[in-house]
């Protein structure tokens, strides 16, 4: 089989950063790299370092996530009403908007920056070898291991980012969560099941994309740490500065203030249509509190 290129490997030239090849290792069987929708972003020429904190196109985003949770529309639950359920609708798309901003507001500062390369978006195909290594090793094992992407594939994932480090000729693959509150088991289990699955092979795959380093790290960005994820792929609060070594929280912080300006001073009227439906023909019948219902 033969490696279809990647649209990021494409951009600009094919970016290679000094690696160390281990010794020995086999040309691996080439298998086909399926592409991400979004994979290409950020991988062009080096912007200039820009001094504001965010783009200009980044808050115009955060204004754009806040446009379109006002404007979205909605199905009322027969349980809430019409109000209550605008209200409720509004919030929920907020705080689902707010996690795609911070993914975007990562990316924005890291390229700025000039020091990293940021794909997003990435598929990269899991092969049955990989796996197969996953399950028979520790973690400490597998964060010394790197192996070839070679054999069947066993199935394809969706990365969030993937970030080059042109100084250090080093790759991060992060997986990113807002943590406002802890995840299902399940889900916990299937993305630390990924970023292990990712960062053994990480390195053959960026090679695949024309992307060669020495090291690769796979990590869980968990913004307000309460997520629960591993410790050992966890980066939280003041840590992810330290991992890129770049100012990434600042611009969270800048996003976030934009939304809550945005969004507070929208709720006085949102509680007011809400406050007003309670007060509609369908409440006429139950003027006070109902008390307890009878069983």
């Amino acid at each position: 089989m033969t490696i279809v290129p990647h649209p990021a490997a494409q951009r600009g030239g094919r970016q290679r950063l000094a690696a160390r090849r281990q010794p020995g290792s086999a040309t691996p069987s080439r298998i086909t790299v399926p592409l991400g929708s979004a994979a290409a972003l950020g991988c062009g020429h080096v912007q200039p370092v820009i001094p504001q904190i965010c783009a200009p196109e980044l808050m115009a985003a955060a204004e754009a996530a806040l446009d379109g949770a006002f404007r979205a529309t909605f199905v009322p639950d027969p349980l809430l009403g019409p109000g209550l359920s605008q209200l409720g609708s509004v919030l929920a798309s907020m705080v689902k908007r707010h996690g795609g901003l911070i993914e975007a507001a990562i990316t924005d500062v890291l390229e700025r920056s000039g020091r990293y390369i940021v794909l997003r978006n990435v598929a990269m195909p899991i092969t049955v070898p990989t796996q197969e290594l996953v399950r028979a090793s520790s973690v400490a094992q597998l964060n010394q291991t790197s192996i070839e992407l070679a054999g069947a594939v066993a199935q394809s994932v969706f990365l969030d980012l993937i970030v080059v480090d042109r100084k250090k000729s080093r790759a991060i693959i992060a997986e990113v969560k807002r943590g406002s509150g802890k995840n299902e088991a399940r889900k916990i289990h299937q993305v630390e099941w990924v970023l292990r699955c990712a960062q053994v092979q990480g390195r053959s795959f960026l090679t695949s994309l024309g992307y060669e380093v020495a090291q690769i790290r796979a990590v869980l960005i968990d913004v307000y740490g309460r997520a629960g994820y591993s410790d050992d792929l966890t980066v939280s609060g003041p840590a992810i500065d330290q991992l890129f070594a770049t100012p990434v929280l600042a611009a969270l912080e800048t996003v976030t203030a934009a939304l809550q300006a945005r969004l507070r001073a929208a709720v006085p009227d949102l509680l007011t249509m809400a406050l007003a439906s309670l007060a509609g023909p369908e409440n006429v019948k139950h003027p006070h509190s109902p008390g307890l219902l009878a069983p």
